[in-house]
């Protein structure tokens, strides 16, 4: 039988007695000895094969097959129960961008482009599944990479239950929302990295390409790459894999900012990014300090129809608790965007935005920082029993109460219906009562966050590194939403899969890899 020539792309030195070498040197930089190894990769795929066959699986990973199959039944009642798909008002202009993939100022398009590729098939229940399989991936990859680095079966598996089970992470795979598509583009990258003891150029390309993706899936996850980009450093692993991963980040990320250049005549990706941080300045700006010009003043919290005649009580809990969200300044009908010289979400509104929103941070950096604070704290213990969608709790009545003329018609263009969710008994009414003890405490979430901070700090010259690229992840996804808008759990679930990965990580107890080194170490001399 006929095989291929096993070739590998490496860098070598050129050794005494090698054409072109010159006398006496034993290793050269320069020109480098190129091949690809096309052989050795076609190996691994296949030993990676061979081990994920039903029999493998069985033998070598029953716990974690057990505990992923017993996983799909709350998902099989969950699509059952709620038909067609649970929706937010976001979840309509998602699919009217997917229809016929056209750029929004509001969000990227990143989302519309899967649900694009879908389109065809006209069925919301193919969306929810696939991104359902997309959970069980989360929870898979998170499995495989503690495996691979020494860690035991039960140990792994353990840190994959939040993402397997948790019944507001399964709400967010039944939703017509981006977020399971971003926590999964995200996770790929991190475990590429953490796999691999230095990654290869094309797999640097890889990384680069899908936090790219990231980037427009969802509009906070840009950041993401400044946590690969100093791990990449930390990790030496040389400069032409870092430039390769930058390039591969930045260049999509470039192309998509032309294309809605041409769009909207704004080189970014949306005209709301300014809108969001303006709204969440709302809950500290006080322009008696501030002291905006005359353009601005139409932006001050006391202008904004609803905002509160008086003061927040001093370290009141309720006060945190009950007051008025960003989100109701941002979506409120008498907003100033909505009845100026330009109105709506557009480029001339976004940057007067932009411009109260840095102007209220550098007055005000410490109230600034406190609101941020807050809501991290409220992340934590606020969330866990309420019944706001903002919780992402199935709920007997649909989140949109009544369905408004474009969201029907949104939703017939796509997938020809305009149904709004609706419950079929009695598989609702299992998924009500699995609801009720099943859920990823908020409490038990900041324990492990914080566990996993101390034990990377104190495990860094081992796993400490590795460990900390997880959790910068899992920091940046909870933070920045919050930081640039306002408090959402759904934007928090995608950092719970990173948290238990940082955790379990900074607990292994097998060896490290010791740092890659950037070049090849010199071959020996010649007896």
């Amino acid at each position: 039988m006929w095989q291929a020539p096993e070739r590998e792309c490496r860098l070598t030195g050129l050794q005494t007695g090698q054409r072109g070498a010159p006398s006496g040197s034993h290793f050269q930089l320069w020109p480098p000895q190129v091949s690809w190894d096309l052989g050795a990769a076609g190996a691994r795929a296949r030993v990676a094969a061979a081990s994920l066959t039903p029999a493998a699986l069985w033998r070598n990973h029953r716990l974690f097959t057990i505990t992923a199959l017993v996983s799909v039944l709350p998902r099989f009642v969950a699509a059952m129960g709620f038909k067609p798909a649970l929706f937010i008002q976001d979840s309509f202009s998602y699919m009217g961008e997917g229809t016929h993939l056209s750029l929004g100022q509001l969000r990227p398009a990143g989302y519309p482009i899967l649900l694009r590729f879908l389109e065809p098939f006209h069925s919301l229940l193919l969306v929810t599944t696939l991104q359902h399989i997309m959970g069980l991936a989360i929870g898979a990859i998170v499995y495989g990479v503690l495996r691979t680095r020494g860690l035991p079966a039960w140990g792994a598996t353990l840190a994959t239950v939040p993402t397997l089970f948790d019944s507001r992470q399964i709400w967010l795979e039944s939703s017509i929302l981006p977020d399971t598509l971003f926590t999964l583009v995200l996770l790929i990258a991190v475990a590429i990295l953490i796999v691999r003891r230095k990654p290869a150029i094309w797999e640097a390309v890889l990384v680069g390409l899908l936090v790219a993706y990231a980037s427009v899936i969802r509009g906070n996850g840009a950041p993401a790459f400044v946590v690969i980009f100093a791990f990449l450093l930390i990790r030496r692993v040389g400069w032409r894999v870092i430039t390769a991963c930058v390039a591969a980040f930045a260049v999509p990320l470039l192309g998509y900012m032309t294309w809605f250049h041409a769009a909207y005549g704004q080189f970014n990706i949306t005209n709301s990014t300014g809108m969001f941080l303006w709204s969440r300045t709302m809950s500290f700006a006080n322009c008696a300090i501030i002291k905006p010009p005359a353009d601005l003043r139409p932006l001050c919290p006391e202008n904004q129809p609803g905002h509160p005649t008086g003061p927040a009580p001093a370290w009141s809990v309720n006060a945190v608790l009950d007051a008025r969200s960003p989100a109701a300044y941002l979506w409120d009908p008498g907003a100033w965007y909505l009845h100026d010289a330009h109105p709506g979400i557009n480029a001339y509104n976004n940057h007067l935005a932009t411009q109260f929103a840095e102007r209220a941070i550098l007055a005000q950096p410490l109230d600034y920082l406190k609101t941020v604070g807050e809501g991290v704290m409220v992340t934590f213990l606020g969330t866990d029993r309420s019944q706001s969608y903002l919780s992402d709790h199935f709920t007997v009545a649909p989140h949109v109460t009544t369905l408004a003329p474009y969201m029907k018609h949104d939703e017939k263009n796509y997938a020809h219906t305009t149904q709004n969710t609706h419950v079929h008994q009695p598989w609702a009414y299992l998924m009500f009562w699995y609801q009720l003890p099943v859920w990823f405490p908020g409490v038990v979430f900041l324990g492990v966050f914080l566990a996993g901070l101390g034990w990377l700090i104190r495990r860094w010259r081992t796993w400490g590194v590795y460990a900390a690229l997880a959790w910068g992840i899992a920091f940046v996804n909870l933070v920045v939403p919050i930081a640039a808008h306002e408090l959402d759990y759904r934007y928090a679930l995608s950092a719970v899969p990173f948290a238990c990965l940082a955790l379990a990580l900074s607990l292994n107890r097998t060896p490290a890899p010791a740092p890659a080194p950037a070049y090849p170490a010199p071959p020996p001399a010649a007896s």
